[in-house]
């Protein structure tokens, strides 16, 4: 496959989820140092900014959605939930349980087809996954349906800052930088050329605000991060 371009299909996702969990396989020994490294080590500052627009998460069941290696999932646990990490790569997940991240229950499967019952979390969390899931309406018909009433979603994404300057830069940054350092370091150029296009071609805020809202999610708010690089959408079910 060598389109790396970001396209909703929540009919046949099928080929695109299989690229999409080899690819994150083959990339998670430099996972974490490259996360950090190529976002400066902002991305652990937003996944703590997280925490500053939903509710508390003491004593509360949480799931962390397409997880990776648990960096989420750790905050999750430290604020007190009773988390539950998610994703669909074996790989990461025993990555996440080597560090010690993942604390709570690991969980190998599909985040657009949750194997737990209705109503059994009080927050969902999913930190620069969504951009990975073709079958996006699935994957959000299926978290409103496992969060009790009242239950938040939390998204975290990396998106296309709005400011002209700033775009220019970040597209350059994006087109040419990520894909040549993630490359040397992992191995894997192909993988950061796949990340850098689905960053520059994922639906943008205001469109997910939509789609959530769309599927039944309310007070959906946006919170954008570090010059409009990444934003933080929160929703929240409510009864129909």
């Amino acid at each position: 496959m060598d389109d790396y371009t970001y396209k909703i299909d929540n009919q046949n996702p099928e080929e695109k989820k299989r690229f999409v969990r080899d690819l994150f396989d083959s990339i998670v020994p430099t996972y974490d140092l490259l996360n950090h490294l190529l976002s400066l080590g902002t991305d652990i500052l937003w996944r703590k900014n997280i925490f500053h627009h939903i509710k508390p998460v003491q004593n509360k069941k949480a799931i962390d959605l397409c997880c990776g290696t648990g960096d989420l999932s750790l905050l999750l646990h430290k604020k007190g939930a009773q988390t539950v990490s998610l994703d669909f790569s074996m790989n990461m997940l025993e990555r996440g349980l080597e560090k010690k991240a993942i604390k709570g229950f690991p969980v190998s499967a599909d985040a657009s087809c949750l194997p737990f019952q209705d109503n059994s979390f009080s927050s969902a969390t999913i930190a620069f996954g969504i951009r990975n899931i073709p079958d996006i309406d699935n994957f959000i018909k299926e978290t409103f349906r496992v969060l009790e009433t009242n239950g938040e979603l939390a998204i975290l994404e990396l998106v296309r800052p709005e400011n002209s300057i700033v775009r220019f830069l970040y597209s350059f940054y994006l087109g040419r930088l990520l894909p040549f350092i993630g490359g040397i370091i992992s191995g894997r150029k192909t993988a950061y050329a796949y990340l850098s296009k689905t960053i520059e071609t994922f639906v943008d805020p205001e469109a997910l605000k939509i789609m959530l809202e769309k599927h039944g999610f309310s007070k959906v708010s946006i919170f954008p991060q570090t010059f409009g690089v990444a934003s933080i959408i929160v929703s929240q079910k409510e009864n129909r």
